[in-house]
């Protein structure tokens, strides 16, 4: 598959605009004000002494509205920029705002994982000591993503290439994509058949500790699995599974996502 696309896929619905009142508990004109000069000004340096300043309840105000408001427009450039100096100073005040706020402009094509303004912030996170920031982004932004390209592109970009390190992220996101994903993540594993069968078994504790706690019947995650032990051969993933798969359909299986959906998806 080829990684030249690092894009989202744009959103099909209408973004809806903010707006602040004095009843929203979250708004301090002051605060705004200044973080609205700062922003202009693109002085990051007095932006961290400013935020150093705050008392920790204008503090978490500051950090909503840089979030919520000031992050939704700027360009990639200072995005990116602000996104760098604010992770790296105060990672677990604004990691995870960060993340919030570029998922709905990633997928909205507002900010690409080829700026280099992101890429300039994988570098910096690409370290073990920031091993937590970077699983905080992925677990925010795994989710949003539609195109499995895309997908593989964001885990190049952070640093993770180890594949476990993958199938871990990968087993706690939902979604066809996240699943195409682990199937070609797998098949660098496919030597290791204990490994595959307990990927597959936590596929399948999966699916009922879900169908037992929220009445939700996870087909994918049954069918994934089922996928699985026919693609691999796996003898000892015992179950009755309603998805049956032609050995001529295996294939293109890891190959074409298209196919991949079609064929996990017809029961």
């Amino acid at each position: 598959m080829s990684h030249d696309y690092c894009g989202f896929a744009p959103s099909h619905s209408t973004a809806t605009s903010l707006f602040y009142t004095p009843l929203d508990q979250h708004y301090h004109p002051a605060i705004y004000a200044r973080l609205q000069q700062l922003f202009s000004a693109a002085d990051w340096d007095a932006l961290t002494a400013y935020l150093d300043s705050l008392s920790n309840a204008h503090f978490r105000t500051a950090g909503y509205l840089i979030g919520e408001r000031l992050l939704t427009t700027v360009s990639p450039e200072v995005f990116w920029e602000v996104a760098l100096r604010l992770i790296t100073w105060q990672p677990r005040a604004f990691t995870v705002t960060i993340a919030k706020a570029a998922t709905p402009r990633l997928k909205a094509a507002t900010l690409s994982l080829n700026d280099e303004g992101f890429i300039r912030l994988a570098t910096a996170l690409a370290t073990e000591q920031r091993i937590i920031d970077r699983q905080k982004i992925l677990f925010q932004w795994l989710p949003a993503i539609s195109q499995p390209a895309t997908m593989e592109c964001l885990f190049e970009r952070m640093g993770v290439n180890a594949s476990r390190r993958r199938i871990d992220f990968l087993l706690h996101t939902d979604g066809l994509p996240a699943a195409f994903v682990l199937l070609r993540t797998l098949r660098f594993e496919e030597h290791d058949r204990d490994y595959l069968t307990a990927v597959c078994r936590q596929l399948i504790h999966r699916a009922s500790t879900l169908s037992q706690t929220q009445g939700k019947a996870d087909s994918l995650s049954f069918n994934l699995a089922s996928l699985l032990r026919t693609f691999f051969d796996l003898p000892d993933i015992r179950g009755t599974f309603s998805l049956a798969i032609q050995p001529y359909e295996l294939s293109r299986l890891d190959t074409d996502f298209d196919v991949f959906t079609r064929i996990i998806t017809r029961v």
